[in-house]
């Protein structure tokens, strides 16, 4: 994926329209109704399971542990083929995070810095809130549960769950944030195990970013004046100075025409919701949300320096050999998906 410098704040701004639009689906689908009824809703007290034209009873279990193993190997063949959108763009933890860190941002704008702060808790908790409803609404008509919060009704059941997804959300999204990615989320341990070298990713250019430093933005890039791209093993030399200062020494000096496109100005690490630094290499707690490729791309285009260093490809793209789309990997995940729907629709017809 290229990114343009006549175009720089366009890269991956859909991403907050996807975001938006998942968190207002989330919200609406409890709401959706279908020939009189709730759309969507697994009640538990009539053992019932609505999913708009069908209605599913205890004896069509399998159906639902089928729909479940699909949903899963269509995820595992995502994630296999098109890297991590799932936890960079789909992922709850990543929506809500979002959002609140949305709401902080606008309330610290319009707000005196002693009001902000209480004002976004409550307005954390007001969201958290409303989630931990509208998820219990999925498994009680919602219609009954909101009028039944203001009229007393609810049972204790829907009492403590609604608590209990409330106070998940806001302390995943509001303080735990990058700690659930990394410690508690199971297939953020497993994707590692979906990629392989033709997998897309977040990757930094060595080549033209390395030597990096803060240079004058007159000279140009490195390849409108004539510097070039480094060579591979010396790029990467470069990476790994200046990742690990101790042990390869202090990074020489250079002049300012011989430094590359990279500024040194942190702005990429400064917007990784996982505070990592892309310039260190791939690393597994990346979610490719494109965070650091936007910020990167601003960055290089008030420098006049041409496209972003960050790019989301797979390594033997970057490495300039073309992509394989079918691996064996690929063969594999997309065998098991397609038996798991040709055994659904037998089922069903």
């Amino acid at each position: 994926m290229s990114i343009t410098a006549s175009s720089p704040l366009r890269a991956w701004r859909w991403r907050r329209t996807l975001g938006l639009a998942l968190l207002v689906l989330f919200h609406a689908l409890p709401w959706l109704q279908w020939d009189g009824r709730q759309a969507l809703l697994l009640d538990l007290n009539a053992r019932r399971f609505d999913l708009f034209a069908w209605t599913l009873w205890p004896d069509d279990i399998g159906v639902l542990l089928g729909l479940l193993a699909v949903m899963a190997v269509g995820l595992a063949l995502l994630t296999h083929l098109a890297g991590r959108v799932w936890c960079g763009h789909a992922c709850p933890q990543t929506l809500w995070t979002r959002a609140f860190d949305g709401i902080a941002q606008a309330l610290a704008r319009v707000l005196p810095a002693k009001l902000a702060r209480p004002a976004t808790q409550l307005a954390w908790l007001l969201l958290s809130l409303w989630t931990g409803i509208t998820f219990v609404g999925l498994f009680s008509p919602i219609r009954e549960l909101v009028t039944g919060a203001f009229d007393g009704a609810w049972s204790g059941w829907e009492t403590f769950w609604v608590l209990f997804y409330a106070g998940a959300t806001w302390g995943n999204a509001g303080f735990l944030r990058e700690q659930v990615c990394r410690s508690l989320c199971p297939f953020a341990r497993m994707q590692p195990l979906l990629t392989d070298p033709h997998t897309p990713r977040m990757l930094y250019d060595p080549r033209r970013g390395e030597p990096r430093g803060a240079r004058p933005p007159a000279l140009g890039g490195v390849l409108g004046r004539g510097r070039g791209l480094l060579d591979p093993t010396t790029a990467q030399d470069y990476v790994f100075r200046a990742a690990h200062p101790l042990l390869a020494g202090p990074m020489p000096t250079f002049s300012a025409d011989r430094l590359g496109d990279c500024l040194d100005c942190m702005a990429c690490v400064r917007a990784c919701p996982m505070q990592l630094d892309i310039r260190h290499g791939p690393q597994a707690d990346c979610l490719a949300c494109g965070a650091c490729l936007e910020a990167c791309t601003q960055q290089q285009h008030q420098a006049g320096f041409g496209p972003s260093l960050v790019r989301y490809c797979s390594p033997q793209v970057m490495a300039g050999q073309p992509r394989r789309w079918w691996r064996p990997r690929t063969t594999a995940l997309a065998s098991l998906l397609l038996a798991l729907l040709v055994c659904g629709a037998w089922r069903l017809l």
